[in-house]
């Protein structure tokens, strides 16, 4: 849920099977609280491509309970109490990939990115029409300060953009 939430996951699984599992933790008096990712992305009107999934989570003081109970539940097989404690102890958040961390394998930019030809002649028509804009500055006339910044900047901006693709 949160990083500092007072809550851990103990089952993922099935709408069905979680309002099972949640009728059980009340009988044993413990507090649980199911998230249903796909039901809130309906009801928020967002299409959803969860597979009907919901995740169960209870107080991190009943965790070992709860995993017994789920074990117990839902398994034919019998962990011990240690394995038990071992998979309550490992949070969520540190089985789960920190995006973070992963930014490389998520973008990734090229080196040398390549420009359309329509950027390029975009470019070239606004350092050419800024340079124009300009040029009565060369015959000595008088410009308003704002025309003499903004086409400045353009054209100091398209003939670098320009420069940088022809050099690579």
């Amino acid at each position: 849920m949160i990083k500092d939430s007072n809550y851990e996951r103990v089952y993922t699984g099935s709408e069905l099977n979680v309002k099972f599992l949640q009728n059980h933790l009340k009988e044993a008096g413990i507090h649980s609280v199911v998230r249903n990712d796909g039901e809130s992305a309906i009801r928020a009107g967002f299409g959803t491509n969860y597979v009907n999934q919901a995740l169960v989570f209870v107080e991190k003081e009943n965790l070992v309970k709860a995993k017994h109970m789920v074990e117990k539940i839902f398994s034919n097989t019998e962990l011990s109490d240690s394995e038990l404690e071992e998979q309550a102890t490992q949070s969520r958040l540190e089985e789960e990939p920190d995006v973070t961390e992963n930014t490389d394998t998520l973008i990734q930019k090229e080196k040398n990115p390549k420009r359309s030809v329509l950027n390029l002649a975009l470019n070239a028509g606004l350092l050419l029409y800024s340079l124009y804009r300009l040029y009565p500055l060369t015959q000595g006339e008088e410009l308003p300060t704002f025309r003499i910044v903004l086409s400045g900047f353009i054209a100091v901006f398209c003939g670098y953009t320009l420069i940088k693709h022809l050099r690579s």
